[in-house]
């Protein structure tokens, strides 16, 4: 690492230049601690909101008569888009690094100008993914071996879900500027109006309630996309009123700023394509190898629970992102570890008491989402408490982990503040895709059952925490040029 001494630029100096010094001078010189957690606790609350509002989409979906199967299809076609949004993320994670270092630099002019490119990129590639997704969903979940009903339920939802990709990557690059000025106080409010539209059009649209049709599955891939276009639409308002302000929603392409942002971009979109990659073909052997539907299920829903340890994770994740690259470009890197430091362990904190609860409250969560209904069939029953005692295995396992999940998390989004997403990504092929799927493979066909694949998740997610970690502490992203 270059030991070159560099003087750092003051927040006054940053004010001044951006003509605001709102959450700037907290970022850049305010006491440690108390920065990180004001940066936090903002995406912290945000992230509980779309907690909150996948809670109530799996809660819905499971009061349909289909229950367990159509489950298994939320999980599956979610996991498929989640692999989609992997090029989304990449322009995300480019934005927001490219923002904070030129809002550290006090250079408007650069920060405006990655947010326009990003948001182009955003558009131009939504709609090269989404035209041969949608024409080949059906080939492509076939792979999962799917029991037929959860299967053509999950082509209807995956169908709908495909045409809201352009406003999904829309707010995902808009996001990535936010975050990158520092600022996760808008965000919040985004996803509250989103999430109100997403949870009233479910209520409506899945069981045909204030008049709507009732379209089952599909009401609620509609509620979905209808509440991206609302976020994207609430993202650009607030935007003409932030230090991006004088953005073109619709400029040019200019090559080297897209070469910039995939740069940054490419390795992390790499990361979650293996990420999610692997929790798909970890999928497939739960279905083929274990407890089939019943299992694929449990896996959902177990990570629609665990989601509210997330929470935390995310959130500071995104404040120590924003953090090093501010600090980074007021070369102050000293300040920049720190942080990133005081966010993981904050997180680390949090997220060990998450996975106490966890442990303690395992079957309440399971039967909140897979429940039993008046005058079910026999076959319902047997098939609900197959799968909620697979979702309180999985979640008891999880809570071992939640403390290193913590670490993988937080410190990855410090790394990609500062522009570093290659050897994150080494790390994420090594434990999620070489180590998760060899071993679960192993164990399945070696007849130890599904809790085992839990435990190889556990054990992989714990790795993957100490690797990451090793990695901030030589700090070579220090001195990362973007």
């Amino acid at each position: 690492m270059s030991t070159q001494r560099v003087t750092p630029v003051s927040a006054s100096d940053v004010a001044a230049k951006l003509d605001t010094n709102k959450p700037r001078a907290e970022i850049l010189e305010g006491p440690l601690a108390k920065s990180v957690f004001m940066l936090a606790y903002p995406s912290v609350a945000t992230m509980l909101l779309q907690t909150t509002n996948g809670f109530l989409d799996r809660f819905f979906v499971g009061h349909l008569e289909s229950g367990p199967a159509a489950q298994a299809a939320v999980t599956v076609s979610s996991s498929l888009l989640f692999a989609l949004m992997a090029a989304g993320m990449a322009i995300s994670v480019g934005t927001t690094a490219l923002v904070a270092r030129a809002i550290g630099e006090g250079d408007r002019e650069s920060a405006v100008k990655a947010a326009e490119q990003s948001l182009m990129l955003s558009l131009i590639l939504s709609v090269l993914i989404a035209v041969p997704m949608w024409l080949f969903r059906t080939q492509i979940l076939t792979a999962f071996g799917l029991q037929p009903e959860a299967q053509g339920l999950a082509g209807n939802y995956l169908g709908v879900t495909i045409l809201g990709l352009p406003t999904l990557f829309s707010m995902l690059a808009m996001n990535g500027a936010f975050r990158g000025m520092g600022d996760t106080v808008r965000p919040f409010y985004v996803t509250l109006g989103a999430n109100l539209v997403h949870a009233f059009l479910n209520y409506c649209l899945i069981f045909g309630n204030f008049g709507f049709p009732a379209l089952g599955l599909v009401g609620g891939a509609v509620a979905l996309i209808c509440s991206q276009a609302v976020a994207t639409a609430l993202y650009a308002f607030f935007i003409r009123n932030s230090d991006l302000g004088a953005m073109n929603f619709f400029p040019r392409v200019e090559w080297d700023w897209i070469k910039r942002i995939g740069k940054i971009g490419l390795p992390a979109s790499g990361q979650q394509i293996v990420r999610v990659g692997s929790m798909m073909i970890f999928q497939i052997l739960l279905a083929r190898l274990g407890a089939g539907d019943a299992a694929v299920a449990a896996l959902g829903v177990g990570l629609m629970a665990e989601s509210i340890a997330f929470m935390p994770g995310f959130g500071y994740s995104i404040a120590a992102s924003a953090f090093v690259g501010q600090n980074l470009g007021a070369n102050n890197p000293k300040r920049a570890a720190a942080g990133g430091w005081a966010a993981t362990w904050q997180a680390v904190a949090i997220m060990s008491l998450m996975g106490v609860l966890f442990w303690i409250f395992a079957e309440n969560f399971a039967r909140f989402f897979v429940p039993h209904l008046p005058g079910e069939t026999v076959a319902r029953a047997e098939s609900v408490e197959a799968t909620v005692a697979l979702i309180v295995s999985y979640l008891r396992v999880a809570a071992w982990s939640e403390p290193f999940l913590a670490l993988g998390m937080v410190i990855t989004g410090a790394l990609q503040g500062a522009g570093e997403t290659i050897s994150p990504a080494y790390i994420t092929v090594a434990t999620m895709l070489v180590m998760r799927v060899s071993l679960c493979y192993f164990v399945l066909t070696a007849g130890y059952g599904t809790e085992a694949a839990w435990w190889v998740m556990s054990v992989s997610t714990m790795v993957q925490g100490v690797a990451t970690a090793y990695l901030f502490k030589r700090g070579n992203w220090q001195t990362k040029r973007v």
